[in-house]
Formats: structure tokens, sequence, C-alpha cells
């Protein structure tokens, strides 16, 4: 069975993927006794052995995916507001 696996140019970007595959073989081609070779590892495009590891699959609840934990609103988040919503005036100020 091949797998079929789409990239979007950003990953392809960040990857530095040009025309070329990244994989000696085709990964829908023989390789032994195992069957074919999958080049995402054993466990699919998320597992540590795999070359797509800070990529992997997102689910719809984790926009940000394992990159950008949190979400938005999270202080690890790079969208983190920087600045308070509102300014911050003192109610009693003493002149």
């Amino acid at each position: 069975m091949c797998l079929v696996w789409a990239v979007s140019p950003t990953v392809n970007a960040l990857l530095g993927i040009t025309g070329e595959s990244p994989f000696p073989m085709s990964p829908c081609g023989p390789s032994g006794p195992r069957g074919p070779k999958s080049p995402f590892g054993p466990r699919g495009p998320g597992s540590p052995s795999s070359p797509l590891f800070p990529f992997g699959p997102m689910g719809p609840c984790t926009p940000w995916g394992p990159i950008f934990p949190g979400g938005p609103r999270s202080p690890s988040s790079p969208l983190f507001p920087l600045a308070p919503a509102r300014p911050l005036i003192p109610l009693n100020r003493q002149k």
C-alpha cells in the first residue's frame, strides 16, 4: 500500500525540499521481507524517528500544533498580546 501525503509550500520551504525526493527509494517500491518502508518511520509523521518529527499531524482542536503549544492566548504563543488590553490609568491620581 502506498502512502499519499500532500506537502504544503510552507513545509517545503522549512524542510528545504526542492524538486528532488529526499528519500533514495520510493516508499511504494519493494524493500525486503517486511514490505514497503514508510519515509515517516514506524508510527507516522509525528514520531521522533521521522524526518518530519516537529511537523507532526495537527488535530482540529490544536491549530498551532507542536511548534506553538497552548493556542493564541497562551503565554508561550508568539501571538500572545504584549501590551494590556486597556491602558493602565490610575483612577485616583494625586498632583
